[in-house]
């Protein structure tokens, strides 16, 4: 699970999944009206996930083969 503020996110080579290659990564992206709270963005993304607040609808899936 990310977070981002902005209209972009990056994956950090340390949060990739362990993978050999032609294994597929998917991303899925919502939006948020509210800001989430927590002390880094994997608690900001649960809060805003798990917590009370009204998300858009998920985005169509997005993936990435490793080489």
């Amino acid at each position: 699970m990310g977070y981002s503020e902005t209209t972009s996110f990056a994956l950090e080579a340390k949060d990739v999944p362990a993978h050999k290659s032609g294994d597929k990564i998917y991303f899925y992206v919502q939006a948020y009206s509210e800001v989430g709270t927590g002390k880094d963005g994997i608690e900001k993304a649960a809060e805003l996930n798990n917590g009370k607040h009204l998300g858009s609808d998920w985005s169509k899936v997005a993936s990435v083969t490793f080489e």
